[in-house]
Protein backbone atom coordinates (compact mmCIF):
# COMPACT_ATOMS: atom_id res chain seq x y z
CA UNK A 1 0.00 0.00 0.00
CA UNK A 2 3.11 2.01 -0.21
CA UNK A 3 3.14 4.52 -2.86
CA UNK A 4 6.86 6.58 -4.36
CA UNK A 5 5.30 9.40 -6.46
CA UNK A 6 8.14 10.81 -8.52
CA UNK A 7 6.76 14.06 -10.37
CA UNK A 8 9.00 16.01 -12.67
CA UNK A 9 9.67 17.23 -16.15
CA UNK A 10 10.16 14.72 -18.97
CA UNK A 11 13.49 14.20 -19.58
CA UNK A 12 14.23 14.43 -15.70
CA UNK A 13 15.00 11.23 -15.18
CA UNK A 14 12.03 9.81 -13.51
CA UNK A 15 12.12 6.36 -15.63
CA UNK A 16 15.48 6.17 -14.81
CA UNK A 17 15.74 6.77 -11.35
CA UNK A 18 12.20 4.69 -10.80
CA UNK A 19 14.66 1.78 -12.31
CA UNK A 20 16.93 2.03 -10.21
CA UNK A 21 14.89 2.25 -6.91
CA UNK A 22 13.30 -1.21 -8.16
CA UNK A 23 16.75 -2.48 -7.76
CA UNK A 24 17.59 -1.59 -4.05
CA UNK A 25 13.83 -1.51 -2.46
CA UNK A 26 12.88 -4.39 -0.88
CA UNK A 27 10.10 -5.25 -0.34
CA UNK A 28 9.91 -5.57 -4.20
CA UNK A 29 8.12 -2.02 -5.78
CA UNK A 30 6.11 -2.32 -8.98
CA UNK A 31 6.57 0.78 -11.36
CA UNK A 32 4.22 2.19 -13.60
CA UNK A 33 4.06 6.08 -15.50
CA UNK A 34 2.29 8.24 -17.73
CA UNK A 35 4.53 7.03 -20.66
CA UNK A 36 2.50 3.33 -20.13
CA UNK A 37 -0.92 5.35 -19.90
CA UNK A 38 -0.17 7.15 -23.29
CA UNK A 39 0.83 3.63 -24.91
CA UNK A 40 -2.31 2.14 -23.80
CA UNK A 41 -4.27 4.73 -25.33
CA UNK A 42 -5.42 3.66 -29.56
CA UNK A 43 -2.80 5.78 -31.94
CA UNK A 44 -6.46 7.35 -33.43
CA UNK A 45 -6.40 9.02 -30.15
CA UNK A 46 -2.98 10.63 -30.33
CA UNK A 47 -2.74 14.45 -31.92
CA UNK A 48 -6.56 14.32 -31.78
CA UNK A 49 -8.60 17.06 -29.77
CA UNK A 50 -10.05 14.18 -27.60
CA UNK A 51 -7.23 12.68 -26.73
CA UNK A 52 -3.89 13.68 -26.18
CA UNK A 53 -2.50 16.75 -28.39
CA UNK A 54 0.08 19.27 -28.14
CA UNK A 55 -0.52 23.25 -28.65
CA UNK A 56 0.55 26.60 -26.90
CA UNK A 57 -0.56 27.66 -23.29
CA UNK A 58 -0.91 31.76 -22.49
CA UNK A 59 3.29 31.96 -22.30
CA UNK A 60 3.41 30.77 -25.97
CA UNK A 61 5.20 27.66 -24.50
CA UNK A 62 4.53 24.06 -25.97
CA UNK A 63 2.38 21.86 -23.74
CA UNK A 64 0.59 18.18 -23.62
CA UNK A 65 -2.90 18.95 -23.80
CA UNK A 66 -5.91 16.67 -23.44
CA UNK A 67 -9.73 16.59 -24.33
CA UNK A 68 -12.45 14.57 -22.74
CA UNK A 69 -11.28 10.93 -23.88
CA UNK A 70 -7.54 11.92 -22.92
CA UNK A 71 -9.15 12.97 -19.30
CA UNK A 72 -10.61 9.86 -18.90
CA UNK A 73 -7.94 7.81 -19.86
CA UNK A 74 -5.35 9.24 -17.25
CA UNK A 75 -8.61 9.45 -14.64
CA UNK A 76 -8.40 5.51 -15.27
CA UNK A 77 -4.41 5.83 -15.17
CA UNK A 78 -4.62 7.01 -12.05
CA UNK A 79 -6.85 4.31 -10.55
CA UNK A 80 -5.38 1.59 -12.40
CA UNK A 81 -2.22 2.89 -10.15
CA UNK A 82 -4.02 2.90 -7.17
CA UNK A 83 -5.50 -0.71 -7.40
CA UNK A 84 -1.85 -1.63 -8.24
CA UNK A 85 -0.84 -0.31 -5.01
CA UNK A 86 -3.71 -1.75 -3.11
CA UNK A 87 -2.66 -5.31 -4.29
CA UNK A 88 0.91 -5.11 -3.98
CA UNK A 89 4.01 -4.39 -1.63
CA UNK A 90 4.82 -1.03 -2.93
CA UNK A 91 4.47 0.97 -6.15
CA UNK A 92 6.44 3.39 -7.80
CA UNK A 93 4.49 6.11 -9.99
CA UNK A 94 6.71 8.34 -12.87
CA UNK A 95 4.46 10.82 -13.76
CA UNK A 96 4.30 14.42 -14.75
CA UNK A 97 1.25 16.50 -12.99
CA UNK A 98 1.01 19.75 -15.05
CA UNK A 99 -2.68 20.71 -13.90
CA UNK A 100 -4.84 21.03 -10.86
CA UNK A 101 -7.58 18.64 -12.09
CA UNK A 102 -4.28 16.07 -12.38
CA UNK A 103 -3.29 16.74 -9.00
CA UNK A 104 -6.74 16.20 -7.39
CA UNK A 105 -7.31 13.80 -9.26
CA UNK A 106 -4.18 11.66 -7.83
CA UNK A 107 -5.20 12.51 -4.25
CA UNK A 108 -8.39 11.33 -4.74
CA UNK A 109 -7.24 7.88 -6.20
CA UNK A 110 -4.56 7.49 -4.03
CA UNK A 111 -6.52 8.68 -0.75
CA UNK A 112 -6.31 4.92 0.61
CA UNK A 113 -2.61 4.53 -0.04
CA UNK A 114 0.55 5.85 1.90
CA UNK A 115 2.20 7.82 -0.51
CA UNK A 116 5.93 9.31 -0.55
CA UNK A 117 5.99 12.30 -2.84
CA UNK A 118 9.31 13.05 -4.60
CA UNK A 119 9.94 16.21 -6.34
CA UNK A 120 12.42 15.50 -9.42
CA UNK A 121 14.34 18.47 -10.41
CA UNK A 122 16.71 19.33 -13.00
CA UNK A 123 18.04 22.57 -14.44
CA UNK A 124 16.45 23.29 -17.42
CA UNK A 125 19.57 23.26 -20.32
CA UNK A 126 20.16 19.96 -19.18
CA UNK A 127 16.38 18.74 -19.54
CA UNK A 128 16.66 20.82 -22.61
CA UNK A 129 20.11 18.98 -23.59
CA UNK A 130 18.10 15.35 -22.77
CA UNK A 131 15.57 16.30 -24.69
CA UNK A 132 17.08 16.48 -27.25
CA UNK A 133 19.49 13.11 -27.36
CA UNK A 134 15.96 11.21 -26.69
CA UNK A 135 14.72 11.63 -30.28
CA UNK A 136 11.74 10.75 -28.97
CA UNK A 137 9.75 13.80 -27.46
CA UNK A 138 8.88 17.35 -29.07
CA UNK A 139 11.42 19.80 -28.76
CA UNK A 140 9.88 22.21 -26.47
CA UNK A 141 7.98 19.92 -23.84
CA UNK A 142 10.55 20.16 -20.74
CA UNK A 143 10.45 24.27 -21.41
CA UNK A 144 6.89 23.92 -21.03
CA UNK A 145 6.67 22.05 -18.32
CA UNK A 146 9.10 23.68 -16.43
CA UNK A 147 7.89 26.71 -14.47
CA UNK A 148 4.48 24.31 -14.13
CA UNK A 149 5.17 20.51 -12.85
CA UNK A 150 5.86 21.82 -9.53
CA UNK A 151 2.76 23.99 -8.93
CA UNK A 152 0.96 23.34 -6.33
CA UNK A 153 2.46 20.24 -5.08
CA UNK A 154 3.48 19.40 -1.43
CA UNK A 155 6.94 16.88 -1.49
CA UNK A 156 8.07 14.74 1.15
CA UNK A 157 11.46 15.02 -0.38
CA UNK A 158 13.30 17.01 -3.65
CA UNK A 159 16.02 15.43 -5.60
CA UNK A 160 18.28 16.97 -8.38
CA UNK A 161 18.86 15.00 -11.58
CA UNK A 162 20.58 17.42 -12.92
CA UNK A 163 24.05 15.93 -12.05
CA UNK A 164 23.51 13.08 -10.52
CA UNK A 165 22.99 9.44 -11.61
CA UNK A 166 20.34 7.64 -11.75
CA UNK A 167 21.64 5.39 -8.68
CA UNK A 168 22.38 8.44 -6.87
CA UNK A 169 19.65 9.98 -6.97
CA UNK A 170 17.49 6.21 -6.16
CA UNK A 171 20.01 5.76 -3.36
CA UNK A 172 18.54 9.24 -1.86
CA UNK A 173 14.88 8.62 -2.40
CA UNK A 174 15.54 5.06 -0.59
CA UNK A 175 16.64 5.91 2.61
CA UNK A 176 14.54 8.99 2.87
CA UNK A 177 11.40 6.59 2.25
CA UNK A 178 13.02 3.93 4.41
CA UNK A 179 12.77 6.94 7.23
CA UNK A 180 9.15 8.01 6.26
CA UNK A 181 7.63 4.36 6.50
CA UNK A 182 9.63 3.92 9.61
CA UNK A 183 7.48 6.86 10.93
CA UNK A 184 4.43 5.79 9.40
CA UNK A 185 4.48 2.22 11.56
Amino acid sequence: MAVIFLNGCTSAGKTSVAQALQEILDPAHLRIGIDDAFAMFPRKFHNHPDGFFFDRDARGEIRLNHGAVGLALLQAHSRMAAALAMRSLGLILDEVVLKAVLREDWQEALAECDVFMVGVHCALPELERRERERGDRLIGQARGQFDLVHVGMSYDLEVDTTSATPTTVAAQIAEAYDRWRFTRA
